[in-house]
């Protein structure tokens, strides 16, 4: 089993730590910090974006972004009930193909952030080349 700590520091700041000392501030009431759902939305582009560089190996590409708009639930709970995701890669065009297969396995398979999500929020993605 693995194994998590979330410390209350003030007012709204809460500490999360793992057990390997890594540290990560989030306020779930302040515009400054990132907010738990963003944080949330945020780990499945990272989960959706490492199965994309992985699965590139060695095919050249410069950058890789991924924008992700996303709606709540207007009544508590205010869960994530949409998620778009707008992958924007600087690559050469012929491996679009190969690309959106990735993007696709990623949500159908590889990504457990998404797949912890997906019977309440609907995902959905984009792909831009350059």
């Amino acid at each position: 089993m693995n194994h998590v700590d979330v410390k209350w520091k003030e007012g709204s700041v809460a500490l999360c730590l793992d057990t390997k000392g890594n540290e990560m501030l989030c306020d779930w009431d302040s515009d400054n910090s990132l907010s738990p759902v963003q944080i949330m939305v945020q780990m499945v582009g990272v989960c959706s974006m490492a199965e994309v560089v992985v699965g590139m190996k060695e095919r050249e590409f410069d950058s890789l972004t991924v924008g992700i708009d996303y709606e709540r639930n207007n009544e508590n709970p205010r869960y994530v009930t949409k998620m778009n995701l707008i992958f924007k890669l600087n690559t050469d065009l012929k491996w679009e193909k190969f690309i959106r297969r990735l993007i696709s396995q990623t949500f159908d398979k590889y990504c457990s952030v998404a797949s912890t999500i997906s019977g309440v929020t609907e995902i959905t993605w984009e792909l831009e080349l350059n």
